[in-house]
């Protein structure tokens, strides 16, 4: 019988991924957002597919939601007259501020409580890399008619891809049927006003290349309680999966994601 992973979401030191509170806790250990794990990627990347569109449009007056800690945010101050990041994370919003452009500012808020606050019909250029779906709700309002939105997702494998819940079953999630992330993106963009330009869908395959990763991954964000008790309970494990499914590059996972592009109205 193959080996089930203890649900981790059911430890009472747990936080929800993407939560709010996760984000707080993943600030307050490290002051970005950024990945603390190796991989590897095929081919080109879907974030340097994305990088590359956006750095076509680049001008004027840029909005970028769901900034983080603002190293993207910064990479456009050079081609932008001004670049406001937006975030609802203070920590991540902390190390953004010590290490900003002196034409980028940060401001805070939630776009489902709070919105886009700012002046209707200023920016040139609203892009989101990863972030809330939510920002189309407003995104014709404080854009510029013709102004370019664009935006990167995670994505749907509708059954495809899954396999670290396969080689992991109770760690990461298995395959899975259906599109619920591009109705809920479908959702968004049908009220907001934009004019729909481009949804494209891009394939990402990358190699984790220790056991070591696998368990940092599945630990991303939790606090050390949580990565104590995965590393007691799973660890062993996780290096016998590891080992039955790892190549030279290590153990292959593949990424869905959508990349949007749309103008201001």
């Amino acid at each position: 019988m193959d080996f089930i992973y203890p649900d981790i979401s059911q430890h009472p030191a747990y936080v929800k991924p993407q939560s709010r509170a996760w984000c707080d806790q993943l600030a307050a250990q490290t002051g970005k957002y950024a990945y603390t794990w190796t991989y590897a990627v095929d081919g080109t990347a879907a974030e340097e597919v994305f990088t590359e569109e956006l750095s076509k449009v680049i001008r004027g007056h840029v909005l970028d939601v769901g900034c983080g800690h603002g190293e993207f945010t910064n990479r456009w101050a050079e081609q932008a007259e001004e670049v406001i990041g937006y975030d609802m994370t203070e920590g991540f919003l902390a190390t953004a501020v010590r290490h900003r452009q002196p034409n980028v500012r940060y401001v805070r808020g939630y776009t489902h409580e709070d919105g886009l606050p700012f002046a209707d019909n200023y920016f040139d250029v609203a892009y989101t890399k990863k972030g809330p779906g939510s920002m189309y709700v407003e995104a014709n309002r404080v854009l510029k008619p013709g102004a370019d939105v664009l935006a990167i997702h995670p994505g749907d494998g509708d059954g495809e891809g899954g396999e670290l819940g396969l080689y992991f079953p109770g760690l990461f999630p298995p395959p899975a049927k259906g599109a619920p992330i591009l109705q809920a993106i479908q959702a968004y963009l049908q009220t907001s006003g934009l004019r729909m330009l481009e949804i494209r869908f891009l394939r990402e395959t990358v190699h984790i290349p220790t056991a070591e990763d696998i368990l940092t991954l599945a630990g991303f964000g939790q606090n050390e309680r949580v990565a104590g008790y995965l590393r007691e309970t799973c660890f062993e494990e996780i290096q016998r999966q590891f080992g039955r499914h790892a190549t030279g590059k290590g153990v292959k996972s593949t990424n869905f994601y959508y990349l949007i592009r749309a103008k201001a109205t």
